[in-house]
């Protein structure tokens, strides 16, 4: 099981973005896919995500078709687009995990202690109460990284998570995203260079062209 792309293509305006990606993340896996600005990095989380259709080939999250079993796909994956206003901005923190907890489906009386467990995984246990209006962006970026673990998902998709963050926010989400990994859940996260994140990964990807080039398997310094 995890996420699986084969012969996966994709226009925008008559412009092939996805030109036959085959990809493959399997469970307790955490990928980083390098690629530059336009690459389709994006475009292929949100296929996977079921926000954007492909135009041929096909994609599955733990066996399930994006295009024909979209609801439960979106029960399986957590996503974060942490360049998008995806959170209510008047409301705080801890009021914008606790909604988007109970739209997830987790339990009623489980809530609390799933909001209070990722806000002190990322380090928001101070800024919860306050209005996501008045966090910095780095703040705002650890809390969208924080909805997407709501529910437990098997699959994370997170754009871009390091982007503008300063070492102690770097260090914070990429121990989130190994510790996701290391429990088993299929971890696909973009970046424009693989750079903090490349002693990290799992595996490493690079988007070129349209196409996924060979898996590369970073090598680990021995104890």
């Amino acid at each position: 099981m995890g996420l699986l792309a084969r012969g996966l293509t994709r226009s925008f305006a008559g412009r092939p973005v996805l030109s036959g990606v085959d990809l493959d993340v399997e469970a307790g896996t955490l990928a980083v896919m390098e690629g530059a600005n336009g690459a389709g990095k994006t475009t292929l989380l949100r296929i996977f995500a079921t926000v954007v259709r492909p135009d041929g080939g096909r994609a599955e999250v733990d066996g399930h078709d994006v295009a024909r079993a979209g609801a439960r796909v979106r029960k399986r994956i957590g996503v974060a687009f942490v360049n998008e206003r995806s959170l209510f901005w008047r409301l705080s923190g801890q009021e914008n995990l606790q909604l988007f907890a109970r739209t997830r489906g987790v339990p009623r009386r489980a809530v609390a202690g799933q909001v209070a467990a990722l806000l002190d995984e990322l380090e928001l246990g101070q800024i919860a109460p306050r209005r996501v209006a008045d966090l910095s962006a780095g703040q705002r970026q650890r809390l969208i990284i924080a909805r997407a673990g709501l529910g437990d998902p098997t699959g994370l998709l997170i754009d871009e998570p390091l982007r503008g963050l300063d070492d102690a926010g770097i260090a914070t989400i990429i121990a989130f995203l190994r510790r996701r990994a290391s429990e088993g859940a299929s971890v696909l996260v973009t970046a424009p260079k693989a750079d903090e994140l490349e002693q990290e990964a799992d595996v490493l990807l690079r988007l070129r062209d349209g196409v996924v080039l060979p898996w590369h398997e970073p090598e680990r310094a021995s104890a």
